[in-house]
């Protein structure tokens, strides 16, 4: 037994001093081929270079925080969020367009939004144009379809679009969101 450990340790220290031979090893760097990285930014040897916007390589360093300085961040340019905004039907002067959507104006007494429609809060007038139109409501006037001739006063709307913001922390005095409304639905009061 003492024969067998013997040889067992003397067996895994001659693996371990002799093991570096098995390792394959790294061939030499040779400058200028391969994978080595360009010198020159957007060189055309790069085939990702033809997929990189013109402004990518004046915003990079992380240097200045706000839209318009050299090096902004891309963080503080207006991008779109999603509009949520729910309530009762006060008004509405909507028409059909060819193509099957609608343009005009409706009212609606705001009663729930989401985060970015929380300012729109009250009674407040959308100008829309080719929106999509959902009624959830019943053939009121028997005429065999729902349209719009079949909403009333105090209707439930729910209106969904989206909004320009810009990020927290970020200032342009010329910035103004923009709220453009997608989808109009439209169902009948709820019952108490």
């Amino acid at each position: 037994m003492i024969v067998k450990k013997t040889l067992l340790a003397a067996a895994a220290g001659a693996l371990m001093a002799g093991s570096t031979w098995a390792l394959p090893g790294l061939a030499p760097a040779a400058p200028g081929n391969g994978h080595a990285p360009g010198t020159t930014p957007n060189n055309i040897d790069n085939p990702g270079s033809s997929h990189r916007s013109s402004q990518g390589t004046e915003n990079t360093g992380g240097k200045g925080g706000n839209q318009g300085e050299p090096g902004g961040s891309h963080k503080c340019k207006p991008h779109k969020v999603g509009y949520v905004a729910s309530g009762t039907l006060v008004s509405q002067t909507l028409t059909k367009n060819a193509d099957g959507s609608y343009s005009g104006e409706v009212t609606v007494e705001v009663k729930h939004t989401n985060h970015h429609a929380k300012g729109d809060k009250g009674t407040k007038t959308y100008k829309v144009a080719n929106v999509h139109l959902t009624f959830g409501l019943a053939d009121t006037n028997n005429d065999g379809s729902v349209g719009l001739d079949d909403l009333m006063v105090g209707d439930r709307a729910t209106l969904l679009g989206q909004i320009t913001v810009l990020t927290k922390g970020c200032s342009n005095p010329e910035f103004v969101a923009t709220t453009t409304i997608r989808h109009l639905v439209f169902h009948a009061p709820a019952t108490p």
